[in-house]
């Protein structure tokens, strides 16, 4: 008598359980693959954070930019080979007609040795004589076309030079075009005219690479510059610290409120370091520069950094331990508490402005992102 099998035998129940554990190890999978990408991600966010802060004054060397650059000189490609590429082409092609017709001759020649006769000698006679005048003609023919194809190389090989001096002179034409722009405009930069300086603002500041959106309004007059930055809200700075576990977890933990202050404080210096570093360092007319940290208020726009910087100590900041040590060697005004929250103060404005209109500015706005 069979046995019978219990429902849902074990067989089922093992495949079931070996199934839900091979489901339970790739969700774990995914999920530290998930904690490794955010760990991963917010670590280079902080970075990119940290990387502001390397602060660097290079001014830019004008004089030797006014220098003209020379254009090379002109090199002509080399096509005497033409000429015998040519010569062997057309030796190529006579070659079958000038041996069919020696071979005619040495025929001729071997019937008159075999079949010696007065006929014999008649008949290969004229037929030889016919070869002979035939082979010399051809000759004749492939030394007049080996003349023929050398000149026309010759001509090729000149033509091709022609072409090359046209696209050389074209080519040298633009360049000097170009030096002459360039140098105007470095010139016109150097007297500091308002339309050179505006064009190098423009230029200069977008290169800036920053890990968010900043926006500055430039205003300058008697080759003074007012800087206004529109500094990003405290949020772009990340509340939490993020530790990755030997387990593969990541943890979480609320940033001391000094810390996280003092963060946003070193930010906001360092942008305003790194555009005002740029102008001063890009623009040689300007002797100092005024700039202003603004952040948007619910109710106003509040300047809570003002600072001063002459030419003859920016190049502080390049010794400078961090951010707010290069503001605190410069002329700057700020107010803050024990844990250095930042608060409002007044705009640092050049005195050279007193009692001038406002259309006597000239202006400037640059929105820089990385």
């Amino acid at each position: 008598m069979a046995e019978k099998k219990p429902p849902g035998g074990g067989r089922g129940r093992d495949s079931n359980s070996g199934e839900r554990a091979e489901v339970r190890y790739f969700k774990g999978e995914e999920q530290f693959e998930r904690w490794r990408k955010e760990f991963v991600q917010h670590q280079d966010y902080e970075l990119k954070l940290a990387a502001v802060s390397k602060l660097s004054y290079e001014p830019a060397d004008y004089q030797t930019q006014l220098v003209r650059q020379a254009y090379g000189e002109l090199k002509l490609t080399d096509y005497s080979h033409l000429a015998g590429q040519a010569k062997t082409k057309v030796e190529s092609e006579y070659v079958y007609p000038i041996i069919t017709r020696i071979a005619a001759i040495v025929f001729l020649l071997g019937i008159l040795v075999i079949l010696f006769s007065p006929v014999t000698l008649l008949l290969t006679a004229a037929l030889g004589v016919a070869a002979g005048v035939s082979l010399y003609f051809t000759i004749k023919d492939r030394d007049a076309a080996i003349i023929r194809a050398e000149q026309a190389a010759e001509a090729e090989a000149f033509r091709r030079n022609e072409q090359e001096r046209l696209v050389y002179e074209e080519a040298k034409k633009r360049h000097e075009e170009l030096e002459n722009t360039r140098i105007t405009r470095i010139e016109k930069l150097l007297a500091g005219e308002t339309s050179a300086v505006r064009s190098r603002l423009d230029e200069v500041l977008n290169q800036l690479r920053l890990p968010m959106v900043v926006e500055v309004d430039i205003d300058f007059h008697v080759n003074i510059p007012l800087i206004r930055v529109w500094l990003p809200p405290k949020t772009v700075i990340p509340r939490q610290t993020c530790e990755m576990l030997p387990s593969g977890r990541i943890q979480y933990q609320d940033k001391d409120s000094r810390v996280y202050n003092k963060q946003y404080f070193e930010l906001c210096a360092a942008i305003m370091l790194q555009i005002a570093a740029a102008v001063l360092a890009n623009i040689p007319s300007f002797q100092e520069a005024y700039a202003a940290g603004i952040v948007n208020s619910e109710f106003s726009d509040d300047c809570i950094l003002a600072v001063r910087v002459a030419r003859d100590k920016i190049e502080n900041i390049n010794s400078a331990a961090n951010a707010i040590a290069g503001m605190q060697a410069l002329d700057a005004v700020y107010e803050c508490d024990t844990s250095l929250v930042l608060y409002p103060v007044d705009m640092l404005r050049p005195p050279e402005w007193e009692d001038i209109e406002q259309q006597m500015l000239k202006s400037l706005r640059v929105r820089i992102f990385k």
